[in-house]
Order: C-alpha cells, then sequence, then structure tokens
C-alpha cells in the first residue's frame, strides 16, 4: 500500500508527543483570566490536537481573540517543558530517517511551541520541514498545512503519507491528495476508523512492520 512513498508528514500532539499537561494550564489560564468557569482534564484534552476555537467556543462565549492571547501567554512558559515523547515515537523516528525516508512535521500548535518541543528531544536532524498553525489561514480540516509541509518538503502528493491521531489530520491529507495512516489517539478523540484513513493502527509502533524497518 505504501511502497512509492518517501516522505512521511507526523502531526505533533496525540501522534509523536503529549502537551495535554502544558495545554491544560493554558487553557484554564485563560478562561481565568476572562471570568470564566474552569475545566477540568478531560473537557480540555478531548480538544487537544484541535483548533482553540473549537476548545473555546464549546467551553463559553467571552470574546475569542482575547482568550487565544492569554492561552499562547501561559503556554510560553509551560508548553516546551510539560511536553514529552508518547512511547516508541522517538524510536521510530529516528529509524525512518535512517531507513531514508524523508520526515515533516504538520501541526496546528504555532510554530515557537513546535520548534522548542523538536529542539528540546533533539529531533531537528530527523525532521526536513515543519509546518505549524500560525503559518497558514486554515488549520486542519483545511489541507493548507499539510500542502505547506509538502512545498517545504519539495515533493508531489503521491510520494508522501500522513500520520495523524484525529478525523481532522484525515480529512486534511485527504484534501491534500495524500494517503493518510490512523492512529488511536492517547486522548480517546474519536473512532477514526469511522472516517476512512487509509490504514488505521492502534500504535505508532506499528510502523515499523508498515514500512519494513
Amino acid at each position: 500500500m505504501f511502497k512509492n512513498i518517501s516522505h512521511i508528514i507526523f502531526d505533533l500532539d496525540g501522534t509523536l508527543v503529549d502537551s495535554s499537561a502544558g495545554v491544560i494550564l493554558a487553557a484554564n489560564f485563560a478562561l481565568e483570566k476572562l471570568g470564566q468557569p474552569l475545566r477540568s482534564d478531560e473537557e480540555i484534552s478531548r480538544y487537544i490536537g484541535y483548533p482553540l476555537e473549537d476548545m473555546f467556543s464549546a467551553f463559553c462565549n467571552a470574546p475569542m481573540t482575547e482568550l487565544k492571547a492569554a492561552f499562547q501567554e501561559k503556554a510560553a512558559g509551560v508548553m516546551k517543558e510539560s511536553t514529552f515523547p508518547l512511547p516508541g515515537a522517538h524510536e521510530i523516528v529516528s529509524r525512518l530517517f535512517e531507513a531514508g525516508y524523508k520526515l515533516a512535521i504538520a501541526t496546528t500548535k504555532y510554530r515557537i511551541h513546535t520548534n522548542g518541543i523538536v529542539s528540546k528531544f533533539d529531533w531537528g536532524k530527523y525532521f526536513s520541514a515543519v509546518a505549524s498553525g500560525d503559518e497558514v489561514k486554515n488549520v486542519k480540516p483545511a489541507p493548507d498545512i499539510i500542502n505547506l509541509a509538502l512545498e517545504k518538503l519539495a515533493v508531489e502528493p503521491a510520494t508522501a503519507v500522513m500520520v495523524g491521531d484525529t478525523v481532522n489530520d484525515i480529512i486534511a491529507a485527504h484534501a491534500a491528495g495524500i494517503k493518510v495512516i490512523g492512529l488511536k489517539s492517547p486522548f480517546g478523540n474519536e473512532d477514526l476508523g469511522n472516517h476512512h484513513p487509509d490504514l488505521m493502527l492502534d500504535s505508532i509502533t506499528e510502523l515499523e512492520t508498515v514500512f519494513g524497518l
């Protein structure tokens, strides 16, 4: 199914890393700053990997611009430090790189946080391109971030596959004309199999078999 694939584009949150602690802190900081009720870890976690607008609009009617600004204010100090790789992610990334695949990240997360996370884990040597949410007009499920990653990689869609843990990853990848591998989300967001990924996996470590590592 993926014999012609030479480039692999990864989502970040819920696929390669768990940044839920930082997201929860930043989200509740923003809500409290604007006088809104705080939300539980579970309530916030189900929105990880999705646009902030989706989360905050489900929680309250406070001004979105102010909520997002407060979120980023807090995230600047906690996101990098509170993020860690998901089990098997580092090993798979390094092995794919060593096997000759060109890798990229396409994430809704802002570039400043993405860069900090990539630097923290010394992943810069593995990823040829990074496309973040504040670099495009429309985030997933629009294909803009995937298209930007493809542009930075300088490749055609037929040679690439997306790996992600949300419905938005599947929709964005298909809209960009590339195949997509769905991963079971650590946050339990939804049943991705109902949204027709080209392949569905329970764990990122299964990429070892998919790509013959």
